[in-house]
């Protein structure tokens, strides 16, 4: 909100407001567009402009203009492309992800089977020990 120059009271909305053009100066490029809006103090009455807002334009050869319009379409259709890339690549990562797992899953279960088979033979090998063990008692008693 700008503030009345002669009073310093804050307004805030303008009565009017336009856009004015301003040519560059030895130092700048391009042209400026200032949207300024006069104001009306609500307490003192004094009208003063203020700028609201600057927007800078640049004045470009029309063949340089379509020539960047070219790359801008060839960058945005790469970015798509890319993007469709990095879709197709996470949906890779997630079947690998899963087939990883159940890679895991299943060496884990042949581990264990392999486990299971051992701890089998061997309380098989504790039962006929057992059985002998058991007739040469028999035979003592």
């Amino acid at each position: 909100m700008p503030n009345c120059p002669k009073c310093g009271n804050k307004e805030p909305t303008p009565v009017r407001t336009f856009s004015v053009i301003v040519e560059p100066t030895q130092n700048e490029r391009g042209m400026v567009e200032r949207k300024v809006g006069m104001y009306t103090c609500s307490k003192c009455g004094t009208k003063f402009p203020t700028v609201i807002s600057r927007q800078r334009y640049l004045i470009v050869a029309e063949e340089q203009l379509k020539s960047l319009q070219r790359e801008l379409s060839d960058v945005k259709k790469s970015s798509y492309e890319m993007q469709a890339r990095i879709k197709s690549m996470e949906e890779d990562q997630q079947k690998l992800q899963a087939t990883l797992e159940r890679t895991a899953k299943d060496a884990e279960i042949k581990q264990l089977e392999s486990r299971l088979t051992e701890l089998q033979s061997y309380v098989e090998h504790l039962r006929k020990e057992k059985g002998e063990l058991e007739q040469r008692a028999s035979r003592l008693r």
